[in-house]
């Protein structure tokens, strides 16, 4: 096949037009394949099959005597350009049709269930780890403080009355102990 790579486009698709099987193979399977890749991975936010879809691309292109891809016309385009939009094309109607159509779009809708699935257990598991942090603090007041306005989300307002501290004196405390809350978290990170 690097004997292919230095011919011109026009005797490559006339190689492949005369079913020249290693034109034909050159031609989809390593001077466009990248080009399909690109448009497979922008079209599908899930994983599939890329040569699988370069065979559907195959056969779509190959039909009747390879009738759409006898379509190009060299006065209006290059090969590539032409390659490239005919590609994206088919890839996007191949999922609007074939993919989403027929309910497969649940691959999709499992993956993101999955996907927010491990972002709730990284978030557990952060807040986990925050917790811990939040206990080996050695102040009681700092700990109580910090974990009424990170973990139970309350106003700085309530808890500065809770505590019979001032606002500005509980903004103090809070960033105290975030200060060692940061510590304490990156050492344990590292």
């Amino acid at each position: 096949m690097a004997t292919l790579q230095h011919i011109s486009d026009t005797e490559l698709l006339e190689r492949v037009l005369a079913n020249d099987e290693k034109a034909v193979l050159y031609f989809f399977y390593e001077k466009y394949y990248s080009v399909f890749e690109y448009h497979v991975y922008k079209i599908y936010p899930y994983e599939v099959s890329v040569q699988g879809l370069v065979h559907e691309f195959f056969i779509h292109l190959a039909e009747q005597d390879w009738r759409r891809l006898r379509s190009f016309n060299s006065s209006v385009s290059q090969l590539n350009t032409w390659v490239s939009v005919v590609s994206f094309r088919f890839f996007l109607n191949y999922k609007k049709s074939k993919i989403d159509s027929n309910g497969f779009v649940t691959i999709c809708e499992q993956w993101d269930d999955k996907i927010l699935k491990y972002k709730q257990e990284a978030h557990e598991q952060v807040k986990m780890d925050v917790i811990k942090a939040i206990d080996e603090l050695k102040n009681d007041t700092e700990r109580e403080v910090v974990r009424q306005l990170l973990l139970d989300g309350m106003e700085i307002q309530d808890v500065a009355s809770q505590h019979n501290l001032s606002i500005d004196y509980t903004y103090t405390v809070k960033s105290r102990a975030l200060a060692r809350l940061r510590q304490s978290l990156n050492a344990y990170r590292s």
